[in-house]
Order: structure tokens, then sequence, then C-alpha cells
């Protein structure tokens, strides 16, 4: 069973569902972050594959990364999360794979292009790195921080052959391209500046740059 499988969503609803669609194997929490603000969306789960269905939804969106370190820390007891965007899904047999094959004193890949797609943080690697740095609201550059914090701590990446799909691009297509283009270059800059000064911890949350980032 795949202890947590949790994702984000902001307004592909229809990809969403079709991530939940291609679930077809036991999860015993399934935990979704619903970004949009609108409470629109209605998730359709298989109860006999899901034991235990939460949905958060938040009156203004907390980013991709905030929203996968809430489903990690309201998991807090789980081995590790399967953590996929809400515009992948899996491959027939794919979270069996996962299941068998995770390694959770590291941090996990898929097979899925971009590998980030889709990724399984575990207590091993929390541990050692702790979660998303949320200064890089709501999307961009997080993961290359993530992963060169990972690799200078010590963290071990292991690689599953469990296929998982992607729509690449999607981002670009969903109504936010402008804010899209602004958030990527300071947050590229946020990662230059963190990488010079050797910050290997977490900057965190700020008012400041959540408000200036803003998709609201």
């Amino acid at each position: 069973m795949i202890p947590v499988l949790g994702f984000a969503t902001l307004s592909k609803f229809e990809m969403a569902q079709r991530l939940l669609d291609s679930i077809d194997y036991p999860v015993e929490h399934l935990v979704i972050v619903d970004n949009s603000g609108k409470r629109e969306f209605k998730p359709k789960v298989s109860k006999e594959i899901v034991r235990n269905l939460w949905v958060i939804q938040v009156p203004h969106g907390l980013g991709a990364n905030g929203a996968w370190n809430l489903i990690i820390k309201s998991t807090p007891h789980a081995p590790y999360w399967v953590l996929p965007n809400d515009d992948s899904w899996f491959a027939p047999g794919a979270l069996e794979a996962i299941a068998e094959e995770v390694d959770t004193e590291a941090f996990n890949f898929v097979d899925i292009h971009p590998r980030w797609s889709c990724v399984i943080p575990t207590e091993g690697s929390v541990r050692k790195a702790g979660l998303w740095d949320e200064a890089f609201h709501p999307i961009y550059f997080d993961d290359d921080d993530y992963e060169w914090r990972m690799r200078e701590l010590g963290v071990k990446f292991h690689d599953i052959p469990a296929k998982v799909h992607h729509d690449n691009s999607s981002t670009l297509k969903s109504g936010y391209e402008d804010k899209n283009t602004y958030t990527f270059r300071r947050n590229q800059s946020l990662l230059v500046n963190k990488r010079a000064g050797r910050n290997l911890g977490i900057m965190g949350w700020s008012l400041d740059i959540r408000r200036e980032n803003s998709w609201d």
C-alpha cells in the first residue's frame, strides 16, 4: 500500500481527475491541496483503492512547494510520499512498482519527463535536508534548490523504473503566461544568490515574496 499520495491543483481539474483515475494500487492517504480558491474541484476516487481522501481547500494558493510541504507535514508518520504533478498520470502497475522498490533513506525519482514532475521524498531524505524552500513561490527553481541542498547534505538518490506520463508545458497553457515569466526571473535570481551565499538552509515563507510573486 502507498502510505501517502498527494498533489496540488490550481486550474487543470480535468487533468487532475485523469491522475486520480490512473490510481490502480491501494493508497492509505490521498491528500489533495486545491490552490484555486474556487472550491470547484470535486475529486472522484475509488473507495476500494483509496482508504482516506483529504481535500484541503485554501482561499489563496500556497504554491506548488507550499502544497507539497503541507502534504508531508500533515502526514508526518509516513515513510514516504508520492507527489505527482496534477498534469501527470500513472501507467498501469507504476504505483505497485513504487511500493516495491522505494528506498526510504533516499530521495526517489521515477520514469517521467521532466523528472521532477513526480517525485518521492522519504523520511530519510526529509530528515537530512528538510522540505522545499517556500521562498521560491509558487513554482520555479524550488526543485533546483532542493536537489542542490540534498546533494550537499549527503542525501542519496534512487531511480525507480515506474512509468509516469506527463503533459509538458501545461502550466504555460493554463492562463498564467505573464505571471509565469515574472516568477521565473525572480526565482532564478533567488537561487543564484542563495548558492552564492552557500545557504543550505530553508529561507522559508515570506509575506513580501508571497505578495510580489502572486498568481491570484
